[in-house]
């Protein structure tokens, strides 16, 4: 056990599998880290040294004896933004000021700047038997056999280490977090409860949620089992209680984990929360043919704060509206890690997390109380109280309103108000956190309040976009996009009569 904020409530688990020593992590809030990267499932090597919280200075773990060696994690380049351009929008570079944040400020320094690869280890999953993958070209004889075919609107196939070349990508340029092995006849079950076969710890999961069936045709069946949140196929959701037989190009959703059939194996990709998003020629007209966005094209790094500002009418609450797909633009797409909001925002949406200017909450409630709520609205019916208690004391803690936990949201400063209503958004984790003017009313120390806890936000690995007037607290965002009204046609300019 570690007193220290950065550890989550539940971090991560070692365990032995029968051949070495294993490191999971169960959706830390900061991260777990090997040789500076993140990593979510990894074999231990002898005298491999484990960080929590953060790649430097967390706690450290030691690991000596180990049974099996494995490389290290691998990073990648940082994604660059796409490089658009827009009539009404434009960026403007920020100088990394928030490298150095304030003494007061508890947020993880940031990573090294590197795509941060999850691992590719083979995953044991909890009594489930599976065996390691087989190598290249070496199919598991009698399991499914899917043809590798690229899906529509995907982007380039790439080759995945230890699997098939040709296998469309599910997030762009993403390995698989983890892989596991099917057999005829077999059925796979997917859930939060240990006793499942393939363990997902996540909140937003049912204790026994979904089941993957082999049909007697070599083909393969995804059926729900009830769940709370749903289970989704290409972003759509299959009915409660029903199934749908899965093509080689389809893509399953549980909770923030989305899984694709590669041959005779299942691999796994986890939405950890470092996540490109990008807005490609976005267009919004309203009645009367009146543009309010114009080819609005714009794209945004992962773990970055992005500040929008523009004059009252530049459209920014419609660009808002358009990117969190509540009110999608007439034109354009907007791509959360490749993947098209539009099409897929019913499963998407629950990894979006969006704070209005109007504080919706109950002021004659406790913080905590109002949590308690939320959770319960959010999370499945079979969670328990112990589990919603521990996310809600993660997040007052994250947020520092531990000790205003028990105080009335009426009696809170505007500045901490924001915060309670940050964390209902915290709850479920989620990857983009959007914020429509957050500041608005408050003094310039609220400001200040408000924007370094977004800075600390994106630090620990989320992307956030926050629409604001206020200019004071720029320099702590990465990026800003500009908004201004497009400028008169000249056919609509008249001279004045004298």
């Amino acid at each position: 056990m570690f007193d220290d904020a950065r550890v989550s409530w539940r971090h991560a688990t070692v365990s032995y599998n029968g051949r070495s020593w294993v490191i999971e992590d169960h959706g830390s809030t900061n991260g777990t880290f090997v040789q500076g990267q993140r990593i979510h499932h990894m074999e231990l090597a002898a005298g491999t040294a484990v960080n929590l919280g953060n790649a430097t200075d967390g706690p450290r773990l030691n690991l000596s004896g180990a049974a099996a060696a494995v490389g290290t994690p691998q990073a990648q380049p940082q994604q660059q933004p796409y490089a658009g351009q827009s009539a009404n929008a434009g960026w403007a570079q920020q100088a990394p000021a928030h490298q150095q944040p304030a003494p007061h400020q508890q947020a993880p320094q940031q990573a090294p700047q590197a795509h941060q690869q999850a691992p590719q280890a083979h995953q044991q999953a909890p009594q489930a038997g599976w065996q390691q993958p087989p190598q290249q070209g070496t199919p598991h004889q009698g399991a499914p056999q899917f043809p590798h075919q690229q899906g529509p609107g995907e982007g380039q196939a790439q080759k995945v280490p230890g699997g098939a070349a040709g296998a469309p990508p599910v997030y762009g340029d993403r390995s698989p977090t983890t892989f596991h092995q099917f057999s005829l006849g077999r059925v796979m079950r997917i859930g939060r409860a240990l006793e499942n076969d393939l363990v997902v710890s996540d909140l937003q999961v049912s204790r026994n949620h979904a089941e993957f069936h082999a049909t007697p045709d070599g083909r393969m069946e995804i059926r729900d089992l009830g769940s709370h949140n749903g289970t989704y196929v290409n972003g759509q959701p299959i009915p409660k209680g029903g199934s749908q037989l899965l093509g080689p190009t389809d893509i399953v959703g549980v909770g923030h984990s989305t899984f694709r059939i590669v041959g005779d194996r299942l691999e796994e990709f986890v939405d950890t929360g470092e996540v490109s998003f990008s807005a490609r020629h976005l267009t919004v007209t309203v009645d009367g043919g009146k543009q309010i966005l114009k080819d609005v094209s714009f794209g945004v790094p992962e773990k970055s704060l992005i500040a929008v500002i523009g004059p009252s009418g530049s459209g920014k609450s419609t660009l808002l509206k358009a990117l969190t797909g509540y009110r999608p633009a007439n034109q354009g797409e907007v791509l959360y890690d490749n993947r098209n909001l539009y099409k897929q925002f019913a499963e998407l949406r629950q990894r979006i997390g969006l704070v209005p200017q109007d504080d919706i909450l109950h002021k004659e409630l406790t913080v905590k109380k109002a949590l308690k709520y939320a959770a319960k609205l959010r999370f499945p019916a079979d969670t328990t109280a112990a589990e919603r208690e521990a996310r809600i004391d993660e997040v007052l803690r994250e947020l520092k309103l531990d000790i205003h936990k028990d105080k009335k949201v009426t009696s809170l400063s505007g500045g901490q108000r924001k915060r309670v209503s940050v964390a209902l958004e915290l709850l479920t984790k989620p990857s983009l956190i959007f914020l429509d003017e957050p500041t608005s009313g408050l003094d310039p120390g609220m400001d200040r309040d408000v924007m370094q806890l977004l800075r600390g936000l994106a630090d620990d690995g989320r992307t956030v976009l926050v629409v604001t007037h206020s200019v004071a607290e720029l320099a702590l965002c990465d990026k800003l996009l500009v908004m201004a009204p497009a400028a008169p046609s000249p056919t609509s300019a008249r001279p004045r009569r004298r």
